[in-house]
């Protein structure tokens, strides 16, 4: 239980930061924001899993690079269900994914 609140705190203030840092990703409350860290954390769990088995020979030809833009699929699909958010083109759910990754990486590090 402990890990998954975590999960959660960990990734709405990434979120709430890279919606700051970016100006194509809008979050409008906190409601939302929780909202969309939930439907992220699920996506993350069902179906990031089955895009990165069914891209397996494009990630393997990449060397790993193909999986950023399997977790920028995953944000985008994250961000297209939760009403309240929004962010605009894949390129740029692509480079907030990036972002995402780089500050849950340092979070991680300091709280746990």
């Amino acid at each position: 239980m402990r890990r998954i609140s975590l999960f959660i705190v960990i990734n709405a203030i990434s979120l709430y930061i890279i919606s700051y840092l970016m100006s194509s990703v809008y979050i409008s409350s906190l409601g939302s924001l929780i909202m969309l860290t939930i439907i992220f954390g699920c996506l993350n769990l069902i179906v990031k899993p089955v895009i990165q088995f069914f891209s397996l020979p494009i990630t393997f030809l990449t060397l790993g690079l193909f999986s950023l833009v399997i977790n920028g699929i995953v944000l985008y699909l994250a961000f297209s269900i939760v009403p309240g958010v929004h962010l605009n083109g894949f390129l740029n759910s692509i480079w907030a994914a990036i972002l995402l990754s780089i500050a849950n990486a340092i979070f991680y590090n300091i709280l746990d």
